[in-house]
């Protein structure tokens, strides 16, 4: 389940305003899936979902494809939004429609997910380092928001131990959530999207990457790459 999201718009030739649309999102992930025989896709797999949110709740009229450049760039907000301003951004119900559209595609063939950051690393992201409690209250209303398309995972890219709100507010709607930092648990194997593709990894039951995979990526060495994992697990 690497995360792959820039990767995916590359390889179905969209320009840049797929950020802003459910359905090139959500056919890119699909054809991902497809080609790469992947067990589970990620929405919002660059990490940027979160910190987009914040900016579009900061500045409404920004735009979901401006939010998600600004986020990319990591450029610091002016002032805080409000935790609930931030899971009110039209990017979160995007976020949503692209897993469902997903869903009445792939089925039960592949799991879908989730990417978001911790605490840390979001008010980081945003310019706000030292907003920790912050950065704590906006993830918890982004997994009220985003839990009611009933993901499978929620993946969480950082180091910090998982708040124990995390855990009960994903379980509430069915989800699991692995931090894939040093507090990851037993079996999941966090990969640098590099050492994916030439460096063998210890048994697990849950590959994934801690950064998006290279947009420029060889889909052919990466499909090789995956497959070695594939059989290294057994299945």
């Amino acid at each position: 389940m690497p995360l792959i999201e820039a990767h995916a718009a590359r390889l179905e030739q969209l320009d840049d305003r797929w950020p802003a649309e459910a359905e090139a999102q959500a056919r890119m992930l699909r054809a991902a899936q497809a080609l790469y025989g992947l067990d589970g896709v990620t929405v919002g797999g660059g990490g940027l979902l979160a910190a987009a949110s914040c900016w579009l709740a900061a500045s409404p009229g920004l735009g979901v494809r401006a939010a998600h450049a600004a986020a990319r760039a990591r450029r610091a907000l002016d002032a805080r939004p409000e935790p609930p301003a931030v899971a009110a951004a039209p990017s979160v119900a995007l976020a949503g429609d692209v897993l469902r559209r997903v869903r009445t595609v792939l089925g039960t063939r592949a799991a879908i997910g989730f990417v978001l950051p911790d605490a840390a690393r979001l008010a980081a992201e945003v310019g706000q380092p030292t907003e920790h409690a912050w950065a704590t209250d906006v993830l918890v209303e982004l997994l009220r928001a985003l839990g009611a398309s009933e993901p499978e995972v929620f993946l969480i890219l950082g180091d910090e131990e998982l708040a124990p709100t995390f855990e009960s507010l994903a379980e509430f709607f069915g989800a699991a959530v692995i931090p894939l930092g040093a507090a990851r648990p037993a079996g999941v194997i966090a990969q640098s999207p590099a050492e994916l593709l030439s460096v063998e990894p210890p048994v697990g039951w849950l590959y994934t990457t801690t950064a998006e995979i290279d947009p420029a990526a060889d889909p052919q060495v990466l499909r090789a790459a995956l497959e070695r994992l594939r059989k290294r697990r057994g299945g």
